[in-house]
């Protein structure tokens, strides 16, 4: 009796255990098949991804976005997505312009696309101050790819406009010298030559028109174009923030005292030359920029100039001063209305090497 039950026994176990085997052998086989069917529709998904440039123009009704996204494939049901944003009061929300969208996307993640807008293409530039007009193009060119020519050509064709000039003036190069002004700016990637430069003259009418709305033109100046020079003969001068007003001051004093200004950076515009040092020879150049010769202003500014060096003019402040020199290898200035004293500066700035 024992013996048949433990026979019994041993057949159940054995059959147990076969069935344990033979349904873990089913999971597995599951489990892979559910696998590799996943990662097989993971690779039809990823065949079947494009990226699709859509354009939705201005004043578009989502009937109207709808209609584009699901003839261009972006959606497969119009009516559903126009159901979408309608129930999610978004109808009046999505944003026009050109994007470039996937066509998997979910209606929340085509939608949340929509609502921020298309990228701006762009790409930056930066033109630093004190640049001449033709170094200015210079730079530009570098980083635009346009031609030197091709930018002399556009700002001189009439396309590019300023009210600091006439139409004639602006047919000369040299008129348009402290007129662009310098700036780190984000240009659209379909912008031209005159679209460009329209953008910095543009740029510099707005700060000049910013002050004028703050501050008084000062009365020792007539004109923007005066405005404009002085403004470069100070950012040509000055490194320092704090010598900036008073360089205006001596520009100022000497104006009003009819002196010659003699600027160094003015005979070296004159002679289109850079130098570290003007020599006795420099100044006999025949120039009206030479104002070691010239009484006055120079005829145009001699440089780009930024708003710090704008800034200073209005903030000149009052005193007798009529020399300066640097007298400070980080750039800081010494001003004086001795003409002794300038001389004791000057040679002691030479001995300690400031000064060549």
């Amino acid at each position: 009796m024992n013996n048949i039950f433990l026979r019994n026994r041993t057949s159940f176990q054995l059959i147990f255990t076969l069935l344990v085997i033979f349904m873990f052998y089913n999971f597995i086989t599951s489990s892979a098949n559910s696998i590799e069917g996943s990662e097989l529709n993971n690779i039809s998904e990823q065949e079947n991804l494009e990226i699709i440039s859509v354009s939705i123009p201005q004043g578009s009704a989502a009937s109207q976005i709808s209609s584009i996204l699901d003839s261009t494939g972006v959606i497969s049901s119009k009516l559903a997505f126009e159901l979408y944003l309608r129930n999610e009061n978004l109808t009046d929300k999505l944003r026009a312009g050109t994007y470039d969208l996937p066509n998997n996307l979910t209606f929340e993640e085509l939608t949340a696309l929509l609502l921020k807008g298309p990228p701006l293409k762009t790409y930056t530039i930066t033109v630093p101050e004190g640049l001449w007009i033709s170094e200015t193009l210079e730079t530009l060119s570098a980083q635009t790819g346009y031609e030197v020519t091709q930018l002399e050509n556009s700002l001189t064709s009439g396309l590019v406009v300023s009210k600091h000039i006439t139409p004639l003036q602006a047919q000369s190069l040299q008129n348009w010298e402290g007129l662009l002004f310098p700036n780190t700016y984000q240009i659209d990637i379909e912008a031209n030559g005159e679209d460009i430069l329209q953008v910095m003259v543009s740029e510099l009418e707005k700060r000049y028109d910013n002050y004028l709305s703050i501050y008084s033109l000062p009365g020792w100046i007539d004109n923007s174009n005066q405005f404009f020079t002085i403004a470069s003969l100070i950012e040509a001068e000055s490194k320092l923030d704090e010598d900036r007003p008073l360089v205006s001051s001596v520009i100022r004093n000497r104006l009003n005292q009819e002196m010659l200004l003699q600027i160094d950076a003015a005979v070296l515009y004159a002679l289109q030359k850079r130098k570290s040092q003007v020599l006795l020879i420099d100044l006999q150049v025949d120039s009206p920029y030479n104002i070691y010769k010239y009484t006055g202003l120079p005829p145009t500014p001699i440089s780009g100039f930024g708003e710090r060096a704008m800034q200073a003019i209005f903030d000149t402040p009052e005193n007798d001063f009529i020399y300066y020199l640097l007298t400070d290898i980080n750039g800081k200035m010494t001003f004086t209305n001795n003409y002794e004293e300038f001389i004791n500066l000057k040679n002691k700035a030479k001995e300690e090497g400031v000064n060549p």
